[in-house]
């Protein structure tokens, strides 16, 4: 079963709302910017009142690498998260988020160079002046990705704060980059730093964890989404993140990235058989929720 679709569309609601059901759609993602809250206000409600009728929850989703605190940083993002919960305070309870995803990715993208793609951590100098915004390349990866979790961090206090649920989606190379995961030191809850992979700290800040695990053979799909399964289904019930795989129909990405550029895969149907696959393979982990679809206008233009 597809268990969550993000939407970045609102012009298709009639399609949504009656196809979700065929698709097994039972959460949205609903693409948020930061400042929408307010002058869509009317529009957000009337959305979200009408998938509360179908059953579908409606996750606010936002990210953007420049949320990075080697960029624009994460003040703007932040603000969303607060005009998030004052939305959610203002309109009645079926109008209002389950929750929001942060879709904020750690490598390198348009004028951001600080995370060195291509690079495993062990081959990043340690040589003073080889950063570009920390003193080496290695202290450039290490704080970037501390910063990271620390936005992570503080927007799930803001969330869990006022009875939201928050969960991020993340790349599936965090446990195999250039054949390394990739470890950060990371204050835990007791105090102290400790080092391990990112992915790992992460765990324990979210309430759902999707692996961005894009890919059109559905064997790889699960190998991708493994190890991050099996870690969150030994942590401690009360504590435990759902973690989702995903799959992408989006045209224009890639051949054998997605299903909407693979030739024999561009199909609903295809779709829907290779998710049942992928559900199978993962089924064994407790802490496995399904499959997201990115994204619903483009899951209602394929063939069928």
């Amino acid at each position: 079963m597809v268990n969550a679709v993000r939407s970045h569309q609102h012009t298709e609601t009639d399609q949504l709302f009656t196809g979700a059901p065929d698709a097994g759609v039972t959460q949205l993602y609903l693409y948020t910017p930061p400042d929408c809250y307010i002058p869509q206000r009317p529009q957000l409600q009337t959305f979200i009142s009408r998938a509360t009728t179908s059953g579908l929850h409606v996750w606010a989703l936002d990210g953007d690498r420049a949320y990075f605190v080697d960029a624009a940083g994460p003040t703007t993002f932040y603000r969303g998260i607060d005009n998030l919960i004052a939305y959610n305070a203002a309109v009645a309870p079926h109008e209002q988020f389950s929750g929001f995803q942060a879709d904020n990715e750690p490598q390198d993208h348009a004028d951001y160079r600080t995370f060195h793609n291509g690079i495993p951590d062990t081959n990043l100098s340690h040589t003073p002046g080889s950063g570009l915004w920390q003193p080496t390349q290695a202290q450039d990866r290490e704080m970037l990705l501390r910063s990271g979790l620390s936005i992570h961090q503080k927007a799930s206090q803001l969330l869990h704060a006022h009875g939201l649920r928050f969960g991020a989606a993340m790349p599936w190379w965090t446990e195999a980059y250039e054949g390394e995961e990739l470890g950060v030191r990371f204050p835990e809850h007791g105090g102290g730093m400790r080092r391990q992979s990112v992915m790992k700290h992460m765990m324990g800040l979210v309430d759902e964890y999707v692996v961005m695990s894009y890919y059109t053979d559905p064997a790889e799909a699960v190998r991708r989404v493994e190890v991050q399964a099996a870690f969150a289904s030994g942590m401690a019930g009360v504590g435990r993140p759902r973690v989702c795989a995903a799959v992408e129909v989006t045209p224009g990405v890639g051949r054998r990235v997605s299903y909407g550029d693979t030739e024999g895969k561009n199909s609903r149907a295809v779709v829907l058989r290779d998710v049942g696959v992928i559900e199978e393979g993962l089924s064994r982990y407790a802490a496995f929720g399904g499959v997201a679809v990115h994204h619903w206008s483009a899951w209602q233009s394929m063939p069928d």
